[in-house]
Order: structure tokens, then sequence, then C-alpha cells
């Protein structure tokens, strides 16, 4: 589904002054020589449970627009701002996704804003969520994610929570749904009176793909400068999507296997942890293979004992080195993006 869009279009003084004398302006310069450093002119469209969508005008040099000599930008999720969630019944024409946030910013600074056809599309978000039934999988999940690579992007992973792989491209996200929902969106419908608990109890299980689609990644697909919305395809976005996660998939597929082996453990530690704390935990490791958990319980406190094994299981370590483990490892919840269906 399409989350957050950002379009633009070349715009007259006329319009450009009446959006400005109703926008919040923020200025930098220099006192002593009134040089102008940036000048920033931002508006907010008020949608459902206080999500807006934003509305920025601009100098049209930014965009090579020289006529007029100005720009209009909208940005923000359509979906949002409609529904006051995203995490299901999404919206995925995105010809309608555009001309609503073009007719919504018309109407809320009473201007006639360009046609259509002479909008264009800067950045567009596709997201996949997929119920996998409880929290602990998604947690399991992600956390199996924990030593991800990929190139040219540095990963950033939250553990429970997330991964990020920024691109000047794409940027693809990994979430946890409900957690997301929880730090970012459910106190502001709870004062809305929207039934947060309800949809608590829905997206219970979420786990959401995201790709944000840049510029570049556009302009390599339509082979255009200025890509006009209204020539653009669900399919090709989504495309995208697909193409940059099944690169993941394939690349994390070493990593949610559990290792065993002593020269696969030193490696996957090294690989997780900072040099001391690996060289620690593998140390700890040879221990437990060596003399036996309840050997080795009686050298440690208590506290420092369980955080080493949390740290080994983090790590996906089998320390056990029995059958049981094994079999185990055979009834893991195993989940691939490109074998579920979607929640819709």
């Amino acid at each position: 589904m399409i989350d957050t869009v950002k379009i633009y279009a070349e715009i007259d003084e006329e319009i450009y002054n009446k959006i400005y004398s109703m926008s919040i302006v923020k200025t930098s310069y220099d006192n002593e020589t009134g040089e102008l450093f940036y000048n920033i002119t931002t508006g907010a469209l008020e949608g459902s449970y206080d999500n807006r969508l934003s509305v920025r005008v601009d100098c049209g040099v930014k965009y090579g627009f020289v006529n007029k000599g100005y720009c209009i930008e909208i940005e923000g999720s359509l979906h949002k701002y409609l529904k006051g969630y995203n995490a299901f019944d999404g919206l995925y024409d995105i010809n309608y996704v555009c001309k609503s946030m073009i007719d919504i910013a018309a109407k809320r600074y009473n201007v006639s804003l360009p046609s259509y056809e002479n909008w264009f599309l800067q950045r567009c978000d596709i997201a996949v969520c997929y119920d996998l039934i409880n929290q602990v999988n998604v947690q399991d999940y992600i956390n199996s994610l924990n030593s991800c690579k990929y190139p040219l992007r540095k990963p950033k992973f939250f553990y429970n929570e997330s991964l990020y792989l920024s691109g000047t491209t794409t940027t693809l996200k990994i979430y946890n749904k409900l957690l997301e929902f929880k730090k970012h969106d459910m106190n502001k419908l709870a004062k809305n009176n929207f039934d947060v608990f309800s949809l608590i109890d829905k997206i219970k299980g979420f786990v959401r793909f995201e790709c944000e689609i840049k510029k570049k990644a556009l302009v390599k697909i339509y082979k255009e400068k200025h890509i006009k919305f209204i020539n653009v395809k669900y399919e090709d976005l989504k495309k995208v999507w697909s193409d940059e996660f099944m690169k993941i998939v394939k690349m994390i597929r070493s990593d949610l296997e559990i290792v065993r082996e002593r020269d696969d453990v030193f490696e996957r530690l090294n690989k997780l942890y900072k040099p001391c704390k690996a060289s620690r935990l593998y140390s700890f490791y040879c221990s437990l293979i060596l003399e036996g958990q309840n050997v080795v319980f009686k050298k440690f406190s208590s506290s420092s004992y369980y955080r080493n094994i949390a740290d080994l299981k983090y790590a996906r370590v089998d320390f056990s080195q029995n059958q049981k483990y094994v079999e185990a490892e055979k009834d893991m919840f195993y989940f691939n993006p490109f074998e579920w269906k979607e929640v819709v």
C-alpha cells in the first residue's frame, strides 16, 4: 500500500504569496551583513486525529523552474491523514492519492493550484504489513536480522523493534508495527477519542516492510528528470519494493541459522559485539561446552550468568550441544515475506 508521498509543481508569485501569508516562516540570516542563509515556509493541512499533510513553498530554482519562479511541495501520508493510522486498509492508487492531496491543499489555501498533469513525484513509500500471529514471532524475526549486511549501506538495528537500511535510491525499514504505533501515534489518537485498544488488538503480531522510493530510483524507472505522477503506476513502485527486499531476504538467509561449531561461534560473536565483549562471551561459551551449565552457573553471579546466556541466545549460538536443541530449531517460527499474504 502507499504511505508517505511527496509531490511538487511550479507556481506563480500570486499563489506563492497567498500560501506564504498563511504559513509558518523560519528564516536564518547574518545580522551584521544582512545575508540570508535560508528561508523555510511551511504549512500544515489538518486531517483526522491530528495527522497532517505538510505544504511548503519555495524558490523554483531548486527544481529548475525558471518560468514562474516558484514551487510548491506537498508531503505526507493520505492514508494516515484520513484514517489516523496506516497499518492496514490502505490505498493503492497513486493517482488518487496525489490528486486528493492537491485538492485538499487547494481548498485549504483557497487557491487554484496547477492542473494534475503539471505535478511531479519526488518520493513514494510502499509498505506491506504481515500478520505473524503474535508479538513473540515478530520479535524473534526482527532479532534474527541483527547481523544483516547490505552493500554500501550501514544497517541500524534496534533489538525487538526494527532494522533500517538507508541508501541514496531507497531506504528500507522492517519494524514491529505495534511498538512503532505505541511510540509515535497511540497517545495522539487516544486524546481524540479513537478506539486505541481495538486497533492494538488488531495489529498485535504485525511486522511492516517499508521501502522509501526516492527521486533517483524514480528517474531510473521513468527516464525523466521530472516524473509526472499521472504516468506512475503502482505496479512499478511495488516492483522496486520487491526487488529491494528480495536482496535482503537472500542476504540474511545465512544469518538465520543457528551456529554450533566453535569457529562459527567465534565469528558470529565478533560480528555482533565489540571485541572485548565478544572475547568474554566466547570464553563463557567454551566454559559451558567443557564444564556444563551447572558447573559454570556456580562460578558466576546469577545476573552475570543469565545476561551472558541471553547474549548467546541473541546471537543464535547453540551452547547445549544436544539433539533437543537441534529438534527445537526445526520447530522455530519461519517467515518469508514473499511466501505470506499482505494484511489488507
